[in-house]
């Protein structure tokens, strides 16, 4: 069965024509994640990316809350996409599973919490408006 997520290092995947899909090396075996060919990337680009993700975290209370939880939601689908990938080469290098567990988990555990402080935002600012409706 090919589900587009084989580390074999020739897998089967559809795309556009005369568009070379991206390729990820993990060792001398290629990554790979559904139709939009989203790969693990090199620990480099791993961490280049949870620093991206840190950053965005940092820059959340300059948001609404309705964006937060926007972005949570997005980061929080990459993240998981993340651990996927990275359980799936930990057996090729060990040290992928100490990025798993130690950072992409811990973002993952950080993002429940900011999306649980949004969506309290959000409820605030709904009671904020309903108040004021109910002086007018």
């Amino acid at each position: 069965m090919h589900d587009g997520t084989s580390l074999r290092p020739e897998p089967v995947i559809l795309s556009e024509p005369g568009t070379p899909p991206p390729t990820t090396v993990v060792g001398r075996e290629t990554a790979w994640l559904g139709a939009r060919h989203v790969g693990l990337g090199t620990r480099q680009q791993i961490q280049d990316e949870l620093d991206d993700i840190a950053a965005a975290v940092r820059a959340f209370h300059t948001q609404q809350p309705d964006q937060v939880m926007k972005q949570v939601a997005a980061y929080g689908a990459r993240l998981t996409e993340l651990c996927v990938l990275l359980h799936r080469v930990e057996s090729l290098d060990r040290q992928y599973t100490r990025v798993r567990t130690q950072q992409v988990e811990r973002w993952l555990a950080e993002l429940d919490r900011q999306f649980k402080v949004a969506s309290r935002l959000v409820e605030v600012q709904r009671q904020d408006l309903a108040l004021l409706g109910g002086m007018s």
